[in-house]
């Protein structure tokens, strides 16, 4: 039996199999000190904290974080990574129990975090100094961290899974590993640095009309918006809110829906004809990436 030990040596038996269409191939993602970069080229560059955090669980009122990884990529005015410039890991001592749930996800142990502790300052400064912070479900990362360290309240943030339509580029859904293998690579593991370098790829993705995922996402997340609530909805029109795309905020038990500015007349007209014809008015709220996904 023939053993492939590896990618060179496994060139001349995958090459036959590029152009067939029945085949897909995989290949592992590249460390950060092989990841491919572009040139700056002309223009502005703005720096961007790549973040993946691992949890004991997802109430970041209750739970802890146990695993963090960061990586400060620069950013070209075309939207191209063209530098890596910092990276940092750490593993955190949550001070609980760790479930055995998150055990089997992460495969992070206890006897791992024994007595880890990171220096929060550190993590804090690292963290700050991007113009920018991205994660997949930037919601649960910056709730998280920003409760960690709270002088990181109103930082910029934007999100690879909700700031960009991926169904729209041809994708089939928003799941970072399954987004990973739609362009052609894999990785292996659930911690936060594996999560963070596989995301770092899918940002560098370049499109079909030519611009790259991290430039649409910085795009569209810098725009200001405006979330409108369906106050007073009845719960007979909770059918006709969902098929608009609004969604239900728990807290504030009101569906809401994030809109742009131009669209809130329009937006609030339809509110008012078909949900709430007789009041109360929507409530409104204007929304940058200092006050999204929080």
């Amino acid at each position: 039996m023939t053993h492939i030990n590896s990618a060179a040596s496994a060139e001349p038996a995958l090459s036959p199999c590029a152009g067939d269409a029945d085949i897909r191939i995989l290949r592992r993602v590249s460390s950060l000190n092989d990841f491919p970069l572009a040139e700056p080229g002309d223009g502005p560059i703005r720096t961007v904290a790549v973040i993946d955090t691992e949890t004991t669980g997802t109430d970041p009122d209750r739970d802890e974080i146990i695993d963090i990884a960061v990586v400060i990529v620069a950013v070209g005015a075309a939207g191209q990574i063209v530098r890596i410039d910092r990276a940092g890991q750490a593993l955190r001592d949550p001070g609980m129990p760790i479930p055995a749930a998150i055990t089997r996800l992460t495969g992070i142990t206890e006897a791992h975090v024994r007595d880890k502790v990171i220096d929060l300052d550190a993590l804090e400064a690292l963290i700050a100094s991007a113009d920018v912070r991205i994660a997949h479900n930037a919601a649960f990362d910056a709730a998280f961290i920003e409760r960690l360290l709270p002088g990181l309240a109103g930082a910029a943030w934007a999100c690879s899974a909700r700031d960009f339509d991926w169904v729209d580029r041809g994708f089939d859904g928003a799941k970072l590993g399954h987004l990973l293998m739609q362009i052609g690579h894999f990785n292996t593991g659930h911690r936060a640095m594996a999560d963070v370098i596989s995301l770092i790829h899918l940002l560098a993705h370049r499109l079909a009309d030519g611009s790259t995922v991290i430039g649409a996402i910085l795009a569209n997340a810098e725009r200001p918006t405006v979330r409108i609530e369906a106050a007073g909805a009845p719960f007979d029109k909770r059918s006709i809110l969902k098929g608009r795309g609004y969604r239900w905020d728990p807290a504030a038990k009101v569906w809401w829906i994030e809109i742009l500015d131009e669209d809130l007349e329009s937006e609030a007209l339809w509110l008012q004809r078909e949900v709430t014809p007789w009041g109360p008015a929507p409530r409104t709220r204007p929304l940058t990436w200092h006050e999204r996904h929080r």
